[in-house]
């Protein structure tokens, strides 16, 4: 009798102590505050803190079909009582099981997930540890750029025939990133000149294809565009950017459509033709002597007159000036593969006037299979970078190529100019 009076005694104080029990709805309460026990609700609920963010998990209620669950915040712990002025912070749909919350201010937070029907129907029900936390989650500072920008990592790059291949990672989507290309390692770029943005890309995306310049070994990288705006981004070989460089190899034998002769097939005149000493017994038909010992000899008043007469009236050709040039289509950028590649070319080495590089990038350039429009634009701009660079002949011959096309009206004035040097 006493071990039966003694067990009851423990039970007894282990029901009365708090929380030994879970709150159950309905149990014991008026009957305007019960709640519907076969209401749907969901189960398991954790929380994971890493400051500032905070990851709620779950598993979601069988009992329901359709609907949504709802995620809401409190600085109070949650209840029917503190509900109406809960804050919902996201709808989640079913079989997510899951959210990341970021509070906009520091502070101390309760979270509950409830659960709605098709139509909309909310069942605030509120079970500790299941569907309800009971103790706060602290946060301490608040989401900075660097929280929310996308890292990038595995970058690898796979030369093809004609284009580069980047394949990589990133930890999150909706983020920019921009995509860069250099001649230099990422760890020796001191000015913005010694590297080029490819483009901006959505931080989803796992792939990107440049068509860059052949025999040109080339570093790349990938970071967050707020970081860069901020000036903050790291270069992590082996991660965002390229540790060894990539190119895209030149062929084996190279053939120029365009070449220039040795030499002339006509070395000296044609020496004249002496016809008298040809004819038996003819007078002479040519004269053998030159006129007035080949000594230049004074203009007669009359003819002077005339000739000027006649040079003021004529047409003045203006001398050739030769400025760089870029035609719309290559000044904004807006193209893709190689026409896009030959515009960062322009863009990049031309307009800064270094030719040099300009001819030997246009000359890799001309490697790749183009069309013949599009072969004909590049040798219009290589005939200006070697106007630029002192080779006339050589220039002359591009724009000969070049006027064959829809540049002829671009190309007219370079090929007059290079006659009119001699």
């Amino acid at each position: 009798m006493r071990v039966k009076t003694g067990r009851f005694l423990l039970v007894l104080l282990v029901a009365l102590l708090p929380g030994a029990i879970p709150e159950l709805p309905g149990q014991d309460r008026p009957e305007e505050e019960r709640q519907d026990v076969f209401a749907p609700f969901v189960s398991r609920l954790r929380v994971a803190v890493r400051d500032p963010q905070i990851r709620l998990t779950w598993r979601d209620s069988v009992d329901l079909e359709g609907g949504s669950y709802r995620v809401y915040r409190h600085t109070r712990e949650i209840t029917r009582e503190t509900f109406p002025e809960a804050e919902l912070v996201a709808t989640v749909s079913p079989g997510v099981e899951t959210y990341l919350d970021t509070p906009l201010e520091m502070g101390r937070y309760f979270y509950a997930i409830v659960a709605t029907d098709e139509d909309d129907t909310v069942f605030p029900i509120f079970v500790p540890f299941r569907n309800k936390t009971i103790n706060p989650v602290t946060v301490t500072r608040l989401e900075t750029e660097e929280d929310l920008a996308a890292r990038v990592y595995d970058l690898e790059a796979q030369p093809q025939e004609d284009a580069i291949v980047l394949r990589f990672n990133t930890s999150r989507g909706g983020r920019r990133l921009a995509v860069y290309r250099s001649t230099l390692p990422y760890t020796e770029i001191a000015s913005p000149r010694d590297v080029t943005l490819l483009d901006t890309i959505d931080s989803s995306t796992r792939r990107f294809v440049d068509y860059a310049v052949p025999g040109v070994e080339y570093y790349y990288g990938l970071f967050d565009v707020a970081l860069v705006e901020r000036g903050t981004f790291q270069a992590e070989p082996g991660a965002n950017v390229l540790p060894e460089p990539v190119q895209i190899p030149l062929r084996v034998s190279r053939e120029d459509r365009v070449t220039l002769p040795r030499r002339t097939a006509r070395p000296a005149p044609l020496p004249i033709l002496e016809i008298s000493g040809a004819i038996q017994d003819s007078k002479s038909m040519v004269a053998r002597t030159v006129p007035h010992g080949g000594q230049a000899q004074p203009v007669r008043p009359a003819t002077a007159r005339s000739i000027e007469s006649l040079l003021r009236g004529a047409p003045r050709t203006p001398s050739f000036t030769p400025e760089p040039l870029i035609l719309p289509p290559e000044r904004s950028g807006e193209g893709q593969g190689a026409a896009r590649t030959l515009a960062q070319v322009l863009n990049t080495y031309f307009i800064v006037e270094d030719f040099s590089t300009t001819v030997d990038l246009l000359h890799n350039l001309l490697e790749l299979p183009l069309s013949r429009d599009f072969e004909r634009r590049v040798r219009f701009y290589l005939g200006q970078a070697l106007w630029f660079e002192g080779h006339h002949q050589q220039a002359f011959m591009e724009f000969l190529f070049a006027s064959e096309g829809a540049l002829y009206s671009e190309t007219r004035p370079w090929i007059a100019g290079i006659l009119e040097r001699g």
